[in-house]
C-alpha cells in the first residue's frame, strides 16, 4: 500500500505522504521529489523556509493537493499547523497556492497570524506579488479567525511542531527525545526563536 493517507472529496486528495528523499531543489521553486513504497514518486513544493536535511533518507511531509485543469501539484509543510495555515490563507478570495506558499516562504506562520492581528498590512504587503491591497484583504478576512489564547501558548506549540518535524525526518525513541531535550534547551535561550530557526539548530547543533 502507498503509504500516504487519502480522502475522497470531489476526487482524490492527499494529506500526508511518506517516502525516501530522491532529489532537493532550491531555487525559485523549492520541491522534494519523494518515492513511496508503492515504487510511485512524487514532486512536492515547499516554502523556503522548510529545513530539510539531504542525506537524512525517508520523510514525512502533510501536503495540501491542488487541481487545476492543466496541472495537480502538491505542497508540503513539516507540521500539521502550518499545512492548514496554509489552507486558511487559500480561503481568501485571490490568493492562491503559490501566492500562499510566497507569503509562508517570507515570513513564519506565527509571524503572519501576528500581522494579521495587529493590522500590520505593510509588513505582509513586503511578499513578493501579494501587494497592500492583497495584504488588506487577509487581513480583513482571516482578523477574526486567529486564536488569540492559542497564540498566548505559542511556545507549547513550537515544541509539538518540532516534535512532530523531527518524526517526520525520521527521528523516534531515544533519538527524538534527545533531539526535543535539546530543543527546549535553545528554547529557553531564546524565547522568540521561530520554529524554523529551531528545528535548523535542533539538527545542526
Amino acid at each position: 500500500l502507498e503509504e500516504y493517507r487519502v480522502i475522497l472529496y470531489n476526487g482524490h486528495m492527499i494529506s500526508y505522504i511518506t517516502g525516501k528523499i530522491l532529489k532537493i531543489y532550491t531555487g525559485k521553486d523549492n520541491f522534494v521529489d519523494i518515492l513511496t513504497s508503492g515504487g510511485v514518486g512524487y514532486r512536492v513544493f515547499l516554502t523556503r523556509k522548510t529545513n530539510i536535511v539531504e542525506n537524512s533518507g525517508n520523510i514525512s511531509l502533510y501536503t495540501s493537493f491542488h487541481v487545476r485543469e492543466d496541472s495537480q501539484t502538491l505542497f508540503g509543510f513539516l507540521t500539521e499547523s502550518e499545512r492548514d495555515f496554509f489552507e486558511k490563507l487559500l480561503t481568501v478570495s485571490g490568493i492562491g497556492p503559490k501566492l500562499a506558499l510566497a507569503i509562508l516562504s517570507t515570513y513564519s506562520k506565527e509571524e503572519v497570524e501576528k500581522m494579521i492581528v495587529e493590522g500590520d498590512d505593510a509588513g505582509l504587503s513586503k511578499t513578493s506579488g501579494l501587494g497592500s491591497k492583497g495584504a488588506q484583504k487577509i487581513i480583513l478576512e482571516l482578523r477574526g479567525k486567529i486564536d488569540f489564547k492559542k497564540m498566548e501558548t505559542s511556545e507549547n506549540e513550537e515544541l509539538v511542531d518540532l516534535k512532530n518535524a523531527l518524526k517526520a525526518l525520521g527521528f523516534s525513541g531515544e533519538g527524538l527525545k534527545q533531539q526535543l531535550e535539546k530543543g527546549e534547551k535553545i528554547m529557553k535561550k531564546d524565547k522568540e526563536i521561530e520554529i524554523e530557526e529551531l528545528i535548523k539548530k535542533v539538527l545542526t547543533e
